[in-house]
């Protein structure tokens, strides 16, 4: 089953929410528009992002609009419609005010969670989901920012920013952390009458991926993924500059991982890369596809690939051979893109 998310907002509540595809007969079906369930409890849905078959058979969903900034939780196995039962908020500002407009969201081997958030410019690390229901607490500050005398950060910041004081920011704005360990962020005018020079925060954090004992972050703005230590938070390096092919690292906004390999989606370069965790050989895998978005492979190792400007998923064979149409015509940008392979119990993401 393909689990999609859209760029969504002041649309349908059909783009609001997960479309889930199966291959019936051959050819990628849409068996549902509503893979969320909604019932009069539940939070409106507005611009989805990371979905995540995460810790304790539950799948997690990022609300990512600004006016909610949330990840949701919902029982990982569907009812026999495709749609997955909603049980509650694991995380939203209440936990920290490093949760605003989140977008990605990845778990350790001890099931801590990490969430990016694009309007703060920072990752958060959460504790293990307990067996109720209910909203996560914050993990202590990393110890590597601990450490740096005369700053704070905000509650559970593993990742800082290099602007601390951003238009999001709460009245007591964080500490900035130097580059290349505190996120790039680029920012865009947006006038009023009243606030003639008010901005917002344009380019950021992006997506979130955890390795062995390493978590990789994707910084969009400084063209580059940042690699740190799930022990500290302490910076382990970055993955930046030319590459194979005469390409360049531009823009990465999705990461996967699978088997002992790192994918990036370079988004400015219309490519994918493809990181070997051991040897750190970075090579083009991909190009051709524009915007690039999520990624996923199914259980045969093939490879899916989606297109914010295409509206369109493509897929390719285990040998990165030339994409070809998967599922095309959506009715709005992608965002992200999840294989899930079913078994008696549950569905168990492959990502």
């Amino acid at each position: 089953m393909f689990y999609v998310t859209f760029h969504g907002g002041r649309v349908s509540n059909a783009i609001n929410n997960v479309h889930a595809y199966d291959v019936i007969n051959g050819e990628p079906t849409c068996v549902t528009t509503a893979a969320l369930q909604t019932p009069a409890k539940s939070p409106p849905l507005s611009e989805l992002r990371d979905i995540v078959f995460g810790p304790g058979n539950r799948l997690y969903v990022i609300n990512g609009y600004k006016d909610a900034s949330q990840v949701l939780i919902y029982n990982g196995k569907p009812d026999a419609d495709h749609t997955h039962a909603y049980l509650g908020i694991y995380a939203d500002a209440r936990v920290s005010d490093g949760v605003v407009h989140p977008f990605a969201l990845a778990f350790d081997g001890s099931d801590r969670a990490y969430v990016s958030s694009q309007d703060s410019n920072v990752v958060t690390a959460l504790q293990a989901p307990g067996g109720v229901v209910k909203r996560a607490r914050t993990l202590p500050l990393a110890s590597f920012l601990k450490a740096q005398k005369g700053k704070r950060f905000l509650d559970g910041t593993f990742v800082a920013s290099s602007i601390g004081d951003l238009p999001a920011s709460p009245r007591r704005a964080p500490s900035n952390l130097s580059r290349p360990a505190g996120l790039d962020v680029l920012f865009e005018a947006v006038p009023s009458k009243k606030k003639p020079k008010r901005r917002r925060v344009a380019h950021s954090v992006r997506d979130v991926v955890v390795c062995g004992t390493s978590l990789y972050v994707a910084d969009e703005p400084g063209n580059t993924v940042k690699i740190y230590d799930l022990r500290n938070g302490k910076t382990q390096g970055q993955l930046q500059g030319q590459i194979a092919d005469a390409q360049f690292l531009g823009a990465p906004v999705h990461l996967l991982a699978q088997d002992e390999h790192l994918y990036i989606g370079s988004s400015a370069t219309d490519t994918v890369l493809r990181y070997h965790l051991g040897t750190g050989e970075l090579r083009t895998v991909l190009s051709g596809v524009r915007t690039i978005a999520g990624m996923c492979f199914d259980n045969t190792g093939n490879f899916y690939v989606a297109s914010r400007e295409d509206r369109a998923i493509y897929h390719c064979g285990t040998d990165f051979s030339a994409p070809q149409p998967f599922i095309s015509g959506l009715a709005d940008n992608p965002e992200f893109l999840v294989y899930a392979a079913s078994s008696a119990s549950t569905l168990t993401s492959t990502t």
